[in-house]
């Protein structure tokens, strides 16, 4: 019998409450295995910023699943080029940037999605079908079902047409982008901004109405908790670089502070 590593499903975790998630911006397996061991519910791969390329997805997917870590790469754009080399990888999903109407939302469906829900093209001995240690109908299956498909909605244009993509089958959680909606909306990084907040409520009640998780990123606990209260359940907290160069800092501070005052040191430890 095949032993096939089952990780741990973001579709259920989301049905049943809040998933916690972080940025991974720095292009090496240990940092995405590193995310798994501090117990975040999912890592982004983010495809869109960081200096990853398509050659990079299935060692850094590899190395987040080893850690039980569920892996959503960010491509760069709605291609689907790009979508199928990510979810080929063994991605537990896709997050699409720049999705303003429902004729990008449906692109972006149809191409991370098997028949008869999208057009993804098939090839069952890639990573992701196990290389044929599955059937293809089982491959697509449990693709169909499994995969997290979430549609990024940041700008104005993207707002106004949330009713109509949160409405597609196959989309499962609409994702609010804070710093390019705050520049949409004429307050550039502002992203507790009046106008920000209105558009994410607004965003949350439609996905909530029509069945879908809404996520958003923060780099702040303040914010990350306003989210909550205002109904986001994939929430993306911060990136590894910052939370890398902020454990430096803090460490540096601590051995610099047990210097200047050495009479606390044996407490302190």
């Amino acid at each position: 019998m095949t032993r096939i590593l089952q990780l741990p499903s973001l579709n259920a975790r989301l049905a049943a409450g809040v998933a916690y998630g972080v940025f991974c911006e720095l292009p090496c397996a240990e940092a995405a295995e590193l995310a798994g061991l501090a117990g975040w519910d999912f890592a982004v791969l983010d495809g869109e910023h960081a200096p990853f390329t398509a050659a990079d997805w299935p060692r850094l997917v590899r190395a987040a699943s080893a850690a039980g870590l569920p892996a959503i790469v960010r491509v760069a754009s709605n291609d689907a080029a790009q979508i199928q080399h990510a979810l080929d990888s063994g991605a537990a999903g896709v997050q699409i940037p720049q999705i303003a109407s429902p004729d990008a939302a449906r692109r972006a469906i149809e191409a991370a999605r098997f028949h008869p829900l999208g057009k993804r093209g098939f090839n069952p001995f890639v990573r992701a079908g196990h290389f044929s240690a599955e059937t293809p109908a089982e491959f697509v299956a449990r693709a169909n079902r499994e995969t997290l498909v979430v549609l990024q909605v940041e700008s104005a244009d993207g707002v106004a047409a949330a009713e109509e993509i949160a409405a597609l089958p196959g989309c499962d959680v609409l994702f609010l982008g804070p710093y390019d909606l705050s520049q949409s909306v004429g307050v550039p990084g502002q992203t507790s901004h009046p106008r920000v907040l209105e558009a994410a409520s607004r965003l949350t009640a439609i996905a909530a109405a029509h069945g879908k998780a809404a996520g958003v990123f923060t780099n702040s606990l303040g914010e990350a908790a306003l989210w909550r209260r205002a109904g986001m359940r994939y929430v993306c907290f911060s990136v590894d670089t910052v939370l890398l160069l902020n454990a430096h800092r803090q460490a540096l501070a601590a051995l610099r502070d047990a210097d200047q005052n050495p009479g606390d040191r044996g407490e302190r430890e």
